[in-house]
């Protein structure tokens, strides 16, 4: 019943928020219209291609942190484990439900549950910081270009919850604390679970390699992705500052994480929210539009590799078959 409800909830607010948001623009709907069928076919063209050049290297990413665990992963396995989080993610809670998909399929893979979550959360976290990264360093090279007075105190608190969760996951002491406090979660083992996976992530303090080259990735996978922002804006013949896209989309893909269905609603209206000082209430909608578009092109693929999956065998009951290519990877 509680799953039920939950899963009600979220629906609720991400068509909820869609909803509210085309009513908010109702007036505006033909111009908004009219706006997207005149869009620069070319700078949509090259933001896609851009976009699966993203998935790439973000795949790339993923693959990195789990040779880290001493798991094997190829670039094709890690690539399609990336595109089927994106297809997910339009099904899960908040816009990196998939991730847990991701780690369950991962785990089927290698045989390695624990250290296979473990993976996947730290390539979210991993992700998380490469956009704080980026913000911080946007904030210093261009606020003085963006006069909207919230986003500044907004980065300012996520730089200061990123430094808290290093501090969290990286601080022997306090990492005692969390093993005491866990201790104490008994119920369905809950606690023991919790803690392999947190002491896995904790250990990653010693792996500057592996982290510095996730990161050093996942930093050019955002910048590719904001660079998808700026030609989306630019194919509806307005340029926006790059550094403005810079400190402006690592706030939505935050905000985009609160409780809803993949982001649905909430990354849109975030992203109208913070672009409308700029360039207009109704292109910043048509803009959130093409985001949305992209994500889904991007879903498109990960539910056809899905697709092939459950045609050719390779998932059949939380087994992966021997004979199937992912075989490979056991």
């Amino acid at each position: 019943m509680k799953s039920r409800i939950s899963s009600f909830l979220r629906i609720f607010v991400s068509l909820g928020l869609l909803g509210l948001l085309f009513w908010l623009m109702r007036d505006d709907i033909s111009g908004i219209g009219k706006t997207l069928f005149r869009a620069k076919p070319w700078h949509l063209v090259i933001g896609l291609v851009l976009l699966l050049i993203n998935v790439f290297i973000l795949a790339y990413r993923m693959k990195i942190i789990f040779e880290g665990e001493n798991i094997r992963m190829g670039f094709w396995e890690s690539t399609q484990l990336t595109y089927i989080g994106y297809f997910f993610n339009n099904f899960m809670p908040t816009a990196v439900g998939g991730d847990i998909v991701k780690a369950h399929y991962a785990s089927l893979m290698n045989r390695k549950k624990v250290q296979s979550f473990a993976s996947v959360l730290m390539d979210r976290f991993i992700g998380l910081y490469s956009f704080l990264i980026v913000a911080a360093v946007a904030l210093v090279v261009d606020r003085g270009r963006l006069g909207i007075s919230a986003v500044t105190p907004l980065v300012l608190s996520l730089l200061a919850l990123g430094l808290a969760g290093f501090a969290v996951v990286t601080n022997t002491r306090i990492a005692g604390w969390v093993e005491t406090a866990l201790s104490k979660l008994k119920m369905l083992s809950l606690g023991e679970k919790i803690h392999a996976v947190y002491k896995i992530v904790h250990d990653y303090r010693n792996r500057t390699d592996v982290v510095g080259r996730s990161l050093a990735a996942s930093i050019i996978g955002q910048a590719v992705y904001f660079i998808v922002v700026y030609l989306f804006f630019g194919s509806l013949g307005y340029n926006v500052s790059i550094g403005n896209i810079f400190l402006i989309m690592p706030i939505v893909t935050f905000i985009s994480m609160l409780p809803s269905i993949g982001g649905l609603g909430v990354r849109e209206g975030a992203t109208m929210a913070f672009f409308a000082p700029l360039v207009g209430k109704e292109i910043a909608f048509a803009g959130s539009l093409l985001l949305l578009f992209g994500l889904f092109f991007l879903s498109f693929i990960g539910g056809a590799i899905y697709l092939w999956w459950a045609l050719s065998g390779v998932v059949k009951t939380g087994e992966i078959k021997e004979e199937d290519p992912f075989a490979e990877a056991l």
